[in-house]
């Protein structure tokens, strides 16, 4: 039994020796940006959006390290686009809109939620008048910058 107790601490130590140090300073990171607890009020919050690109308006609700939570409106349509890191579940909240994800058009409304990996070709255009507004939940965090568009027409 005490030769199965050194073999154990032996192959941990080689295993926590073989882990890079960046996977250390991300746990300690991780620990220093806490998720903070809060109740809100998305149709209010919609009203708040306050940052903008060229094709949407949001508003980071809530992020650790490791996810978070945006509101997104969008006016017309959002072009062919990958994020390199980010997987995101985007629930449809208000509006109706015609997503290209993987290669399928699909009409959603109200109650569709989206599963988009990441470095999956992904567009989503707005139908009718009202505008379309979505609640998106990433990992890691929503980064706007990261979003590289395959075929850029506005």
């Amino acid at each position: 039994m005490r030769n199965w107790f050194i073999f154990i601490f032996v192959v941990a130590l080689i295993l926590g020796w073989m882990i890079p140090k960046n996977f250390w300073q991300f746990t300690h990171d991780a620990a220093q940006n806490p998720l903070h607890a809060g109740i809100y009020d998305v149709p209010k919050r919609m009203g708040q959006l306050d940052q903008e690109t060229p094709y949407y308006k949001y508003l980071i609700i809530g992020e650790t390290l490791t996810g978070g939570a945006a509101l997104l409106r969008v006016d017309d349509k959002v072009p062919m686009h990958i994020h390199k890191n980010e997987n995101h579940f985007v629930y449809i909240y208000k509006g109706k809109g015609r997503v290209v994800l993987s290669g399928v058009t699909e009409e959603v409304g109200p109650g569709a939620l989206l599963a988009i990996p990441a470095k999956v070709p992904h567009s989503i255009e707005r139908i009718g008048d009202a505008p379309l507004e979505l609640i998106v939940f990433s990992t890691p965090s929503f980064d706007p910058k990261a979003t590289v568009f395959l075929n850029e027409t506005k």
